[in-house]
């Protein structure tokens, strides 16, 4: 995997999307502060204050959503306030996160031997970046062929661009992270394979002894390993020492940011679902076979891109914890064989096992583990609360009509 390709199409990525404005220098393999990119967020947070205003103004859109539905209005206005935060938090968590990154970039082999599935890997690490905005690119191309490919309104374009552009800067924040753990990951593998091999020089070996015919084992650890491969070994362990604690302050510094994009997610998911229920029971009446069909379709982008960062988050994830596992298990049964290693060898080992389970065992705000149950129980929670709020505003609205009706039938 061309490991420099790949932070390099990030970094393009997201710097386009607002998130960094760092360029990633490749003959250094660090990030540096970049014009281009300090202008471009200078730019798009010029036309974030224009649209933001927007909401401010009369509105026939905002009119209409607050006569249809006073809560979906005012969850409107608590994302509108909560994406203000959101914009100047990303760009700030951008920045500050820089150092960290560029100590992990800077001590990555970026040329290393090609190895099978190469192309693969690389393929998938651009999946990460792509994939959630060919999704949605999918949707808006439908969408403009229902509307004819006509422009709305500017001023209600403007208010969905106040609404989705912070969104759509926080979410880099996923993608840096998703790159960097593929890349982890990648690196993980790296040493496990040179650890094995190391290891492989320890085995035992048979040779046939020529005049006899019979067979003698020699074993690797009645000699003592020359110093050279204990070196090895100490280097191996010092590397991915560096590797656990470098991804580690990373993960440390984005946590915040993919926290706040999971709240800023459950409430579009609220936002999503509460007007998929009222459209389908009662609000459909007003709009034809079209609009009902604009409608669905920008619903469903809502989940499905949301699910799409998601799977790219897992994915990253969960392939570094199972290369985390894989590392642990031949460590393990290694150390299992009593007479393979010597005892500063073995104890290296140790080390090394200690610290696969130490390094990398990655959680939120230290108390909740990352891993794929976890995050999954989570969702399921958030779910649950959006069913219950959407439960009981549509029991709630079906209780006064009733109501309503019943009164008016008393006045008659």
């Amino acid at each position: 995997m061309n490991k420099l390709r790949v932070l390099r199409s990030s970094n393009v990525f997201l710097m386009l999307s607002g998130y960094q404005m760092h360029w990633f220098d490749v003959r250094l393999q660090s990030y540096r502060i970049s014009l281009a990119g300090a202008l471009n967020v200078f730019v798009l947070a010029c036309i974030y204050a224009g649209c933001f205003a927007q909401h401010f103004q009369p509105s026939a859109t905002l009119k209409t959503l607050h006569d249809v539905s006073p809560f979906l209005y005012g969850l409107t206005r608590m994302h509108l306030f909560l994406t203000v935060k959101v914009f100047s938090y990303a760009i700030y968590a951008s920045v500050r996160s820089v150092g960290v990154v560029n100590a992990f970039t800077e001590s990555l082999p970026m040329k290393a031997a090609n190895e099978r599935g190469d192309l693969k890997e690389e393929l998938i690490a651009q999946g990460l970046i792509y994939s959630t905005h060919l999704v949605l690119f999918c949707f808006g191309l439908y969408i403009g062929y229902e509307m004819e490919f006509k422009l709305p309104p500017l001023q209600d374009a403007m208010i969905g661009f106040a609404l989705f552009l912070p969104h759509l800067v926080l979410a880099g924040a996923l993608r840096f992270y998703c790159i960097l753990a593929w890349l982890t990951r990648s690196r993980l593998r790296q040493l496990e394979s040179q650890v094995e091999e190391l290891l492989n020089s320890l085995q035992v070996k048979t040779e046939m002894h020529p005049m006899t015919g019979l067979t003698v084992a020699v074993e690797a650890a009645a000699t003592p390993p020359t110093p050279s491969t204990e070196d090895n070994f100490g280097g191996h362990c010092q590397q991915l020492q560096q590797l656990g604690a470098r991804f580690g302050a990373i993960f440390g510094n984005l946590q915040h940011s993919l926290l706040l994009l999971l709240v800023l997610n459950g409430n579009c998911l609220l936002f999503g679902t509460y007007a998929c229920t009222y459209y389908s029971s009662t609000w459909h009446v007003l709009f034809d076979q079209r609009r009902h069909r604009i409608f669905y379709a920008g619903n469903a982008a809502i989940y499905a891109c949301i699910a799409c960062d998601y799977i790219c988050l897992l994915i990253s994830q969960t392939a570094l914890e199972q290369q985390r596992l894989q590392f642990l298990s031949k460590l393990n049964s290694v150390l299992q064989q009593r007479t393979l290693l010597t005892k500063r060898t073995r104890s290296i080992v140790k080390d090394m096992r200690s610290i696969l389970w130490q390094h990398f065992n990655f959680k939120f705000l230290s108390v909740w583990r990352f891993d794929l149950a976890n995050f999954s129980l989570l969702q399921f929670l958030q779910f649950f609360i959006i069913a219950l709020i959407v439960i009981y505003h549509y029991l709630k609205d079906a209780i006064q009509v009733i109501n309503d009706n019943l009164d008016s039938s008393n006045d008659e």
